[in-house]
């Protein structure tokens, strides 16, 4: 692009986009160089801890002020630990759990790391309630299905990172856990009166931003009771009226990802960020797919076209920009750490079920799954690593191998609530198999309990050691 006016650098610190790869594209440098206000990272992009730092401190050598953002929510949903697994758990485990140390230690743990390496913001934790069982957008990401529960997590999580000298962006305001819709694909409406509403899902959101949150994601649904028209992320109901006016909110609004098919996906990007801008957001995420030079330089056109209409107010792009320093020249410190997370400490909140325990030895295993969530993607999961790491030597098969009754049996499984054919095949191994030990490593699949479960409520490489303490327990 051409050397930016003060217009232009207003508009660009609205943006925060993405891109492939742990190496800084060349379309991307000269927006940089005129004011982008921040770039979020993806698995791509932090192959490990070296290359991220390397990276990040690249983009700032174009860009000095960028804030650099990241999806790491901590298990299931990780950027950092897509190889491997992630060290820390699910918010589903902590909720289980139910304690705020243990929750504040693990966000604290992880918000650590995420400073050392030079991320400024974590959209991170889920404040969603879960309200139907097969929620599918949610699940382990969240606390639970207690309000109360949710509440207390969310805030210990966000005083955790923002402790480690992190800023936490809970997440999907008003709140995502009512819907049967997944809003990557589908345009979520929840009908539930306002106070219902406020007394289930919002209370989590009100809670964090008393405990100082500094962003909240809007997501990409209608809450018919604050907007019957628009979906939260483009209401100017929604996020001024009443995020700014009611809940009294003065940190970063950001955008769940603009390319999400709820609003219209990735052909209508710049119509998105317009609307968004317009309705009050601060931060404009465009998520890491696609050919995000042609999102950018599109939405920029678009929305410098809006304003030069009048059809955009200078005046309200001027006060993000001003959120965005503001936040930016206070968030100067370097965090303090607490003690890390001891995986036997999860232990406590597994369900278990019949006998579960294991002599060392050889054993059978299958691990089987279905197809990951958009939010989550590809992330290393599984029992066998941590089997032989206590003293369990494992044969992996497949689920229908005409070997598995050579020896004992281990199933490792997740979300086949929502999955029929997985549930199919879990319960066919249940008949065939009645002692064979049933590890549930994602959201809890209600309708399958065989004699011998351990429901884990996560499949993070910490909840797996966990799991391993468990079945080498005397």
């Amino acid at each position: 692009m051409k050397p930016s006016t003060a217009l232009d650098r207003t508009i660009l610190s609205t943006f925060s986009p993405g891109f492939g790869g742990a190496i800084v594209p060349e379309w991307i440098k000269p927006w940089l160089e005129n004011g982008l206000g921040s770039v979020t990272l993806f698995a791509s992009n932090t192959p490990n801890f070296e290359a991220a730092a390397n990276l990040i401190e690249d983009l700032r050598s174009y860009n000095p002020d960028v804030l650099i953002t990241i999806d790491e929510e901590g298990g299931d949903v990780t950027r950092l630990f897509v190889r491997e697994g992630s060290r820390y758990p699910t918010p589903a485990l902590l909720g289980q759990c139910d304690d705020e140390d243990l929750t504040y230690r693990s966000y604290n743990s992880m918000g650590t790391i995420l400073r050392e390496i030079g991320i400024d913001i974590t959209y991170a934790p889920v404040a969603d309630v879960v309200a139907f069982e097969n929620n599918p957008i949610v699940g382990v990401r969240s606390f639970g299905m207690s309000t109360d529960v949710v509440t207390r997590h969310v805030a210990a999580a966000v005083k955790g990172l923002q402790s480690a000298g992190v800023g936490a962006c809970v997440k999907h305001f008003p709140g995502h856990g009512a819907v049967l819709e997944d809003s990557h694909h589908d345009l979520p409406h929840i009908k539930l009166a306002l106070v219902d509403y406020e007394s289930q899902h919002i209370s989590p959101f009100k809670h964090a931003i008393q405990s100082g949150v500094a962003a909240i994601m809007i997501g990409h649904l209608v809450a018919e009771s604050l907007d019957r028209e628009f979906p939260a992320s483009l209401s100017s109901k929604v996020i001024r009226d009443y995020l700014r006016g009611v809940l009294g909110f003065d940190g970063l609004i950001v955008t769940d990802a603009l390319d999400m098919g709820a609003i219209g996906g990735p052909t209508k990007i710049h119509e998105s960020a317009l609307k968004a801008l317009g309705a009050g957001s601060d931060l404009l995420c465009f998520s890491g797919m696609g050919d995000q030079s042609q999102f950018v330089s599109s939405s920029f056109d678009w929305i410098k076209s809006a304003v030069d209409s009048g059809a955009l107010p200078t005046k309200s792009l001027e006060e993000s920009e001003q959120r965005i320093i503001s936040w930016r020249s206070a968030n100067k410190t370097k965090g303090v750490a607490t003690a890390a997370v001891d995986f036997k400490d999860l232990i406590h909140g597994f369900e278990v079920s019949g006998s579960v325990e294991l002599e060392p030895g050889a054993i059978n295993l299958v691990e089987i799954g279905t197809k990951p969530t958009i939010a989550a993607g590809d992330v290393s999961w599984g029992m066998h690593r941590e089997l032989r790491a206590v003293g369990i030597a494992c044969d992996i098969h497949a689920s229908d191998a005409e070997t598995l009754a050579t020896k004992k049996l281990v199933v490792a499984f997740r979300d086949a609530y929502r999955d029929a054919p997985l549930l199919a095949t879990l319960k066919r191994l249940n008949e065939r198999f009645p002692e064979a030990i049933f590890i549930d490593m994602g959201w809890p699949s209600r309708e399958f309990v065989p004699k011998n479960l351990i429901r884990a409520f996560g499949s993070s490489a910490v909840i797996a050691q966990a799991v391993a303490a468990r079945i080498r327990a005397k």
